[in-house]
C-alpha cells in the first residue's frame, strides 16, 4: 500500500499478490529439490579442510620467508597476510582436535587460558572460562595436539605481533583490521568461510561437535557415556 491505498481495485495487482501466495504455500509444503546432506560438511571432510588451510600457508610462507619490518618500524602487508592465513589455519585446526564452543577459541588467552607446560601448549580453564563452570568448577586441561604445537610457537613469536596494535589484548587471535579480541560472528565467518571455500559447502562452529560425535559413531564402538 501508498499512502493509505491498497491498489486491490487494480486486476494486475491482484493478480500478483495471489501468484505470490500461491506460490509461498508451495515452498512451504513441497519436498525439498536438493539433498540436504550435500551442502554440509562431515568430519572427515572438514579435517580436509584443515589439511588444505596448511598447504596454503606453507606456500604462502615460502614465498615471502620471515616477518620483517618496513622502515617505519610496521609490519608489511605480506606479513599480515601470511599472519591472516596462520590464524585462519590454527583456529580451524584447534577445533579438529578441541571441538568445543566457540567461545573457547576466541577467549584464548596467553598466560591464562592458554598455558605452555612441559613444552605443551594447553588450555586450561577456571570456572569463569567456560559456560558451566559454576557448576562444575575447575574443567580439565584441554590438550591441543602435538601436530600443532610447533605451528602455535611459530605464529605467537613471529606472526601473531603483525596483528597487534598498541592496545591490543593478550588473546591468541585477534581481529586482522582493529587488533581487537575475536567476536563470535567472526569465529563464525572464519569457520564457515574456509570450509566453503575448499568444498563449496558450508559448516560452523556450533556443528563441529555434532560431525565429531556423528564420525565416531560410525567408525567405532564407543558408548553414549563416553560421546558425552
Amino acid at each position: 500500500s501508498y499512502g493509505g491505498k491498497t491498489f486491490e481495485d487494480i486486476p494486475v495487482v491482484r493478480e500478483m499478490r495471489k501468484f505470490h501466495r500461491d506460490a509461498s504455500q508451495r515452498t512451504k509444503i513441497s519436498a525439498r529439490s536438493s539433498n540436504e546432506k550435500r551442502k554440509w560438511l562431515d568430519w572427515e571432510e572438514y579435517l580436509e579442510v584443515v589439511a588444505q588451510l596448511k598447504l596454503e600457508l606453507r606456500n604462502l610462507i615460502d614465498s615471502h620467508s620471515q616477518p620483517d619490518k618496513n622502515t617505519k618500524g610496521n609490519f608489511t602487508p605480506k606479513d599480515k597476510a601470511v599472519a591472516t592465513a596462520y590464524q585462519r589455519f590454527l583456529i580451524l585446526a584447534i577445533f579438529s582436535c578441541v571441538p568445543d564452543r566457540q567461545r573457547t577459541i576466541r577467549e584464548l588467552e596467553i598466560g591464562k587460558t592458554l598455558l605452555k607446560e612441559d613444552q605443551s601448549w594447553v588450555i586450561k580453564h577456571g570456572p569463569a572460562d567456560y559456560k558451566t563452570g559454576k557448576t562444575y568448577g575447575d574443567r580439565p586441561p584441554l590438550m591441543i595436539a602435538i601436530e600443532l604445537q610447533h605451528a602455535i610457537d611459530d605464529f605467537v613469536y613471529n606472526w601473531r605481533p603483525a596483528l597487534c596494535k598498541s592496545e591490543s589484548p593478550n588473546n591468541l587471535f585477534l581481529q586482522t583490521k582493529t587488533g581487537k579480541q575475536l567476536t563470535q560472528d567472526s569465529v563464525y565467518q572464519i569457520v564457515s568461510r574456509a570450509c566453503y571455500k575448499f568444498t563449496g559447502k558450508r559448516t560452523n562452529p556450533h556443528l563441529l561437535r555434532d560431525m565429531l560425535v556423528t564420525h565416531v559413531r560410525q567408525t567405532s564402538n564407543a558408548s553414549e557415556k563416553q560421546l558425552e
